[in-house]
């Protein structure tokens, strides 16, 4: 049963502590909900409802639990939930059934904000907590044999919430049974936890420019341990993205200093406005 919690110690949940790091699960997301389960029976978080909401914690390590779809969240809300940094449970889809275990930033390149979010505006992120929920994710794969063949990797930028908090999306998922699996919520639950406890902003933070969806050449990147992404711009989203670079560069709180390009993932006709715009930033091309 959840325990409710007097009135008087509801402050130090609901008010928000300097430096809060948080998990966001939705109810909502059917595979949101599985990491909360992880969460709650085999890591035995401590569940605490305030004004309705639902909250976990173990330790130092809090997870708030909202009614709505975490794609639709108003920036105001996300305030509300952590001020330093929120990292999302998510699902995972994928029209041709790859198993995959994911991190990306948010935002909407373009002007249609379908799934959430605003029209051309980006997140807030941080390279830092995408390199240590991808990595955790990658030694889960590698220590769970149920993980066995599930891909990892970056995707580029996309879909919402808009959040002014540096927000993270770790997911998993692909077809109907992977969104559904126990050990991918679980490698998901353990990414988050380590993303939330251990992220501090990189050094080698850096935007990618270029490629499809999946971005395999920044996920070669980051497996080779080269660059930490932020925010990923995809060939598809071009030439309206190409605006949002700057953008890009400044929501990126890691402080971003290299602009990486896929070179054959970007079109000829973009990539002289992709070297201008590197060097008005005064950031460093580097082309994979």
């Amino acid at each position: 049963m959840v325990r409710i919690v007097f009135s008087r110690f509801m402050n130090r949940w609901s008010g928000l502590k300097e430096g809060m790091r948080r998990i966001l699960i939705s109810r909502a997301d059917s595979s949101s909900m599985l990491v909360r389960s992880y969460l709650v029976e085999v890591l035995g978080f401590e569940r605490l409802e305030e004004g309705g909401r639902e909250f976990l914690r173990r330790g130092e390590v809090e997870a708030v639990v909202v009614e709505g779809d975490h794609l639709y969240l108003s920036p105001n809300e996300l305030r509300e939930v952590a001020d330093e940094l929120i990292v999302v449970a998510s699902t995972h889809r994928s029209e041709q059934g790859v198993n995959a275990l994911t991190v990306h930033a948010t935002g909407n390149w373009t002007s249609d904000p379908s799934y959430g979010g605003l029209p051309r505006a980006l997140s807030a992120t941080m390279a830092g907590a995408i390199r240590t929920a991808f990595d955790k994710l990658r030694e889960e794969v590698g220590s769970e044999r149920s993980l066995e063949g599930w891909w990892v990797g970056l995707e580029a930028t996309h879909h919402g919430p808009f959040s002014e908090v540096p927000l993270v999306y770790v997911e998993f998922g692909g077809d109907e049974a992977a969104r559904s699996s126990g050990v991918g919520a679980a490698a998901v639950a353990e990414a988050c936890i380590a993303a939330v406890t251990r992220s501090s902003p990189s050094k080698k933070a850096a935007v990618g420019v270029g490629g499809g969806h999946y971005a395999p050449a920044f996920t070669r990147s980051m497996s080779e341990n080269l660059h930490d992404f932020g925010h990923i711009l995809p060939k598809y989203a071009m030439p309206e993205g190409l605006q949002l670079l700057a953008e890009a560069v400044r929501r990126t709180v890691d402080g971003c200093r290299t602009l990486v390009i896929d070179w054959k993932g970007v079109p000829g006709a973009y990539r002289q406005v992709v070297l201008r715009v590197a060097d008005s930033l005064g950031l460093e091309p580097v082309r994979v």
